[in-house]
């Protein structure tokens, strides 16, 4: 045994073990005055129903970041160390530390990417920053060093295939279903925007047919192709942000001139049949079915204002913006009403979608809600009800958990997650509150029920919390909790 922490309040004894095999089945019975030969699964978290309330400290452990994940994990997606789906949340494995432990020297999680079955993660580690991967990476997905095999674990990514990238470090990282897409930064020079994976409908925006061989390659991306009418000079593009869809991508990007002028542009590739990409081929036919390269976005002929774009959010057939003025606006399918009336909110700073969905954070002096349009067929709109769509209208929490702020909102494929802050006996305390399709146990609850109304997920009822919540995530059948010990 590698590592041991135990815990004990009033009843209930919270196990931490690291081991090289695990294997435990229903909750164990503990008498103190009689030992136990326990089987774990590697890095699981073990709940133990005591008979007595011992006090028991063993290796305290200082202050440190955990990440955690639960739900679909065919391809290792879930970086647990196996290949089954996850019911609970379970640490994650990063190759080199122990279960539950980030690299040593990780200051921050800075971004959480999810595709199919492959997973990106963003660390912040000695003033630099990484990018690891793990799941699926049969289609190049995580770079040629991943593309034989699945990993159960976080390794890193090497990107030194790309040639010119030299003083460059991993800025923002986003995933569609079988592609990756890395911002690489460095002063004073252009942002560089990298894929790879798939390309089956130009999801890796480097022009060409529908299913060009990607070879499982590292690609530039050309968002320069978006500037047809660039003027000659020495230019800096700089990616301001990036989202990604299963197949089509956003990207909001500004071009600054030696002499000063800065153009700036909302450009997009991939999928755009339902119009998630607006009109991007102005004076031509509406309704392209791919894009292979970025464009700029147009509506009715006029290119979209990217400058009052704070944040773009991604569905599977629809793209929403929110606009620095707290407004909010989408575009593409609506045929489960997930653009139906977003013009009409007011007061939004946060914006998140479902692959049928969108999910709005309105924050409105001391009140916080969150309001929903789209499908509703897993009761991911949060109303205590099931069915095919539904209106702009609130999700429901319990008046009785004490909501005092919502810090930050999640969208999976199809469930919803929120880092909130409730009132609790005289003081403020953090929680992860869900709800919506629970089919691989991606709501971490014990079973893979729905949940048709938001109910906390962590900590668990009848738990101890290994730690204060710091972040959320949701990817396609999957979440994922960063804490803090």
């Amino acid at each position: 045994m590698a590592a041991l922490r135990v815990v004990s309040a009033n009843t209930r004894l919270s196990l931490c073990i690291s081991a090289d095999e695990i294997d435990i089945a229903d909750p164990l019975r503990f008498v103190p005055d009689r030992p136990h030969r326990l089987g774990v699964r590697r890095g699981r978290v073990l709940e133990l129903e005591l008979n007595a309330a011992p006090t028991c400290s063993m290796s305290p452990t200082p202050s440190t970041l955990g990440l955690y994940s639960a739900g679909s994990n065919a391809r290792g997606q879930l970086a647990t160390g196996d290949t089954e789906d996850a019911h609970t949340f379970a640490p994650c494995l990063f190759e080199g530390s122990l279960p539950g432990r980030l690299p040593d020297d990780t200051t921050a999680v800075l971004d959480i990417a999810c595709g199919a079955n492959h997973t990106l993660v963003l660390l912040e580690r000695s003033g630099t920053r990484e990018v690891w991967g793990c799941g699926d990476g049969r289609r190049g997905q995580l770079g040629p060093s991943h593309d034989r095999e699945g990993s159960t674990a976080f390794r890193p990514l090497d990107l030194s295939h790309v040639e010119g990238l030299e003083g460059y470090v991993p800025r923002a990282v986003a995933a569609g279903w079988e592609t990756s897409y890395v911002v690489l930064s460095s002063p004073a020079k252009s942002d560089v925007l990298i894929s790879m994976g798939a390309d089956d409908f130009g999801n890796l925006g480097i022009g060409g047919g529908k299913g060009l061989a990607a070879a499982h390659s590292i690609h530039r991306v050309p968002l320069l192709s978006a500037f047809p009418e660039l003027p000659e000079g020495e230019q800096i593009l700089n990616v301001r942000s990036l989202g990604a869809g299963p197949h089509h991508v956003v990207a909001a990007v500004s071009l600054t001139m030696a002499d000063g002028p800065t153009t700036e542009a909302l450009v997009g590739w991939g999928t755009a049949r339902h119009g998630q990409l607006g009109d991007a081929m102005p004076n031509k036919q509406k309704g392209a079915p791919i894009q292979t390269s970025p464009r700029a976005i147009h509506m009715a002929g006029e290119r979209l204002a990217p400058g009052t774009v704070s944040h773009s959010a991604l569905g599977n057939q629809h793209t929403v913006f929110l606009h620095s003025a707290a407004k909010v606006s989408g575009m593409g399918s609506n045929r489960k009403s997930q653009i139906e009336l977003l013009e009409t909110v007011e007061d939004a700073c946060d914006v998140a979608c479902t692959w049928n969905g969108t999910y709005l954070l309105i924050r409105s002096g001391s009140r916080d809600e969150i309001v929903a349009t789209g499908s509703n067929n897993h009761g991911q709109l949060g109303r205590g009800t099931v069915g095919t769509s539904g209106a702009l209208a609130r999700v429901d929490f319990p008046p009785s958990m004490g909501l005092r702020r919502i810090l930050k909102l999640a969208c999976g494929s199809e469930h919803v997650l929120c880092l909130v802050e409730v009132d609790s006996h005289e003081t403020t305390r953090r929680e992860v509150w869900g709800w919506g399709w629970n089919e691989h146990g991606n709501l971490g609850l014990r079973t893979t029920e729905d949940a048709h109304v938001p109910v906390r997920i962590w900590p668990a009822e009848g738990s101890i919390a290994v730690g204060r919540p710091l972040s959320v995530w949701g990817g396609n059948g999957t979440s994922w909790i960063l804490i803090e010990r």
